[in-house]
């Protein structure tokens, strides 16, 4: 009997060995953290083991065709619209815009029609454009990688964009499927971690339930306060928006406490500066400090060339974009180094999940609350008064 993991922390959900399977054996079933894990129908399987093989979570990833180092660039979009509308610089539609104009299909993560985060595919520039902006979820890749095979044996010019995991796994399947990849393009994102598609269904019912109104469109990285701020605002059926109560950033809470995320994010394989993909784009943090000149709060892309493949296709989108050369020294970001920290706590929350319920944990785990925002306001008073004695001590000196 065929056994994929011997612990959750060794499978990343990429669906690869789901796709692979000869037999269809394989199912995608969430667990009781809302996370998809694959099952093997043991009447249908035939012992292959193809399902084991194309695992480079637990097998390892092939990066011999990369560059000895990555090239590393600060990047903005020209149009200021563009990065006003994407999470970081604007790369991402550059690189999808040259891929749609080629004739191309694109791949990415958007909200389905009930806030679900999945996989899908774009031929034109209307659909693609819901793919922009980030999505704190694990999305839901269903049998994205069977149509992007059909799509490459048609010879058309393919764009996925996802987490590293799901790059390898899509990467790891086409190998074994023996598919030309001449001309898919991959584009990896640097991640911090996979938060649960549960608890993110959970919040979304406990706004609504709390603002009694539906909500109609979420950024999980709004710069109404600029890009420097990881702000998250919500949308609602009734007119408000909501991008300053403690409930509306309580999510971000969350995914910053570890305590939500995929537990195998914490042995995450792709970590490091051996990218998977041809591109990876990002955040460029420490923009401020490294290229001064260059940051105006408005969003600047960390883009990584890893590839042959990857130059040809930077060497295509650079006239959309204002680009400076930097170094890994000066993006070294800590999910560039090593995966995120677990924490400490996660056990606890999702048994208080389990046995208190979301709204427990909301108050618990985040700053939401009467006796958060009043413990809250009380640290600040004391801060102050603690600041004004020390203001009096000095005139004193003075004196």
């Amino acid at each position: 009997m065929i056994q994929l993991f011997d612990e959750k922390e060794n499978c990343c959900g990429c669906t690869a060995c789901m796709n692979i399977c000869p037999q269809r054996a394989i199912n995608m079933v969430a667990d009781d953290e809302g996370f998809k894990y694959p099952e093997i129908n043991q009447k249908l399987c035939i012992e292959c083991k193809m399902c084991k093989k194309v695992c480079t979570f637990q097998n390892g990833y092939n990066t011999k065709n990369n560059l000895k180092e990555p090239l590393v660039y600060a990047a903005k979009h020209k149009k200021d619209e563009i990065r006003m509308s994407s999470s970081s610089g604007g790369t991402f539609t550059a690189i999808s815009d040259y891929v749609l104009d080629e004739k191309g299909v694109v791949y990415g993560v958007q909200f389905d029609g009930y806030f679900n985060v999945i996989h899908g595919r774009a031929s034109n520039k209307e659909d693609r454009d819901k793919f922009k902006g980030s999505k704190y979820v694990q999305s839901d890749l269903s049998d994205i990688f069977q149509i992007i095979k059909k799509d490459l044996n048609n010879s058309l010019l393919v764009l996925f964009t996802g987490t590293p995991c799901q790059c390898a796994g899509l990467k790891a399947y086409l190998t074994k499927c023996t598919v030309s990849m001449e001309n898919l393009l991959l584009c990896d994102i640097v991640c911090h971690g996979t938060p649960s598609p549960l608890m993110w269904k959970e919040y979304l019912h406990f706004c609504e339930t709390a603002n009694k109104s539906k909500i109609i469109n979420y950024e999980f990285r709004s710069k109404i306060l600029g890009w420097h701020t990881h702000t998250e605002a919500s949308t609602y059926l009734n007119g408000k928006v909501d991008y300053k109560s403690s409930l509306s950033q309580s999510e971000k809470s969350l995914f910053y406490s570890h305590n939500t995320l995929r537990i195998a994010c914490h042995n995450c394989r792709y970590t490091n500066l051996q990218r998977i993909s041809d591109i990876t784009i990002a955040d460029f943090w420490g923009i401020e400090k490294s290229i001064p000149d260059f940051d105006d709060n408005k969003g600047v892309s960390l883009i990584m060339v890893n590839t042959p493949k990857g130059q040809d296709l930077f060497g295509h989108i650079k006239p959309a974009l204002k680009c400076c050369e930097s170094d890994t020294k000066k993006c070294f970001q800590p999910q560039l180094q090593h995966p995120c920290k677990p924490s400490s706590k996660r056990d606890e929350f999702w048994k208080d999940y389990y046995t208190k319920g979301y709204p427990y944990i909301i108050k618990k785990y985040t700053d939401f609350g009467y006796k958060n925002a009043l413990k809250k306001f009380m640290k600040k008073t004391l801060e102050k008064c603690h600041l004004l004695e020390s203001v009096k001590k000095y005139i004193r000196k003075l004196q």
